[in-house]
């Protein structure tokens, strides 16, 4: 009982400001409104007009390779330069070139010599590359027959593995703005903790005759409770107003959300345990969150050097990501359920430092 009157209190104070609840639930809904509706018609798939992407070749122009990006569907989205891997390269430094796809002498897959940096176009060059990576064998045998195979070049453009859809702006807007709220819903627990323990309200709750761990758990449930309830309703909105698409595996997508909301909480209570200072931890968890959200493509997508892109696919976003957009458009399964693992294991590591190093503070 004393775990469920602490719970009731957390809850009631969260929500009794109307402009921090606004902040946290209609906030969102507007901005999701805003960027979906003004950039449908640049980001929506199959209404880019996109400049075929100068690559180099090097290999067969009649070969397994070159049969495949000549194929329709596929040579739209190229200008093609068969060449050797000298001149590949030479093209590539000059800048005259985005990329080189070089096929490997046993003729097992293809390796691309690409620019640094990129954009758009690099990405549909790699995701190409992959797909066809992909295919392997079974086109091989295809394109040997004389049959050349089929394919859907909007689901090969796609950065996601698509099914047999392709989200518009506002359902790519609906979901990366809605894992950058969870996140900062974190502050919600963070300041409740500051309340509850340390503040006038704190002073009062330790002449309470309740335990420690009884009023931390019910302060945390509350604050988790709220945060969950503030992204649901985002959730719901968009859905039935927005027309936003959630997909079939609509539980997996809010295991995931809920999953977000304890790695906020638990992030943003241990940063204040750690500094002991609200304002700091604060200014701490912004830049947090902004940094996770721009490396993971929240507010437009973002290309980075291979080696950092294996560093940023563990941003929390990111990961978040990965398992929504998976569970929506058809992502490989065992990299959605790593990723998932991966946040639920952090939130795991973060809640017992929390405790670890508050260990003092809460005695």
């Amino acid at each position: 009982m004393k775990f469920v009157s602490t719970f009731v209190m957390g809850f009631k104070y969260l929500w009794k400001d109307p402009f921090s609840v606004g902040i946290l639930t209609v906030f969102p809904i507007v901005l999701i409104f805003i960027l979906g509706t003004a950039l449908d018609g640049n980001l929506a798939a199959g209404e880019i007009e996109i400049p075929p992407s100068p690559v180099a070749v090097v290999a067969d122009m009649d070969g397994l390779l070159g049969t495949f990006l000549q194929t329709e569907g596929i040579a739209e989205l190229f200008e093609l330069t068969f060449t050797d891997l000298q001149t590949a390269e030479e093209l590539i430094l000059n800048g005259n070139i985005i990329a080189a796809f070089v096929e490997t002498p046993d003729g097992d897959g293809v390796s691309v010599l690409r620019r640094q940096v990129g954009g758009l176009q690099l990405n549909i060059a790699m995701s190409v590359i992959e797909a066809y990576n992909q295919i392997g064998t079974a086109a091989a045998i295809a394109i040997s027959e004389g049959r050349i195979p089929a394919f859907d070049a909007d689901v090969i453009v796609s950065t996601q593995p698509l099914r047999d859809r392709v989200p518009r702006a506002i359902e790519y807007y609906a979901i990366t703005m809605l894992v950058m709220i969870l996140l900062y819903t974190g502050m919600n627990g963070m300041e409740l903790f500051q309340k509850g323990l340390t503040e006038e309200m704190g002073d009062r709750m330790s002449l309470a005759p309740i335990t420690k761990p009884t009023l931390i758990g019910g302060l945390l449930a509350a604050s988790t409770t709220t945060s969950f309830l503030q992204g649901l309703i985002t959730f719901a909105f968009t859905g039935i107003v927005y027309g936003v698409y959630w997909g079939e595996r609509i539980p997996l997508v809010l295991v995931t959300l809920f999953v977000m909301v304890l790695f906020s909480q638990s992030l943003c209570i241990l940063l204040l345990v750690v500094t002991n200072n609200y304002n700091v931890t604060v200014g701490i968890t912004q830049m947090i969150i902004f940094v996770s959200t721009f490396v993971s493509g929240g507010f437009m997508e973002v290309s980075f050097s291979e080696a950092l892109n294996r560093i940023v696919q563990f941003a929390p976003n990111a990961m978040a990501h990965t398992v929504i957009f998976g569970a929506i458009y058809g992502g490989d399964e065992s990299r959605m359920m790593f990723s998932l693992a991966i946040l639920f294991g952090l939130c795991v590591v973060i809640y017992a430092l929390m405790f670890l190093f508050g260990r003092r503070r809460l005695a």
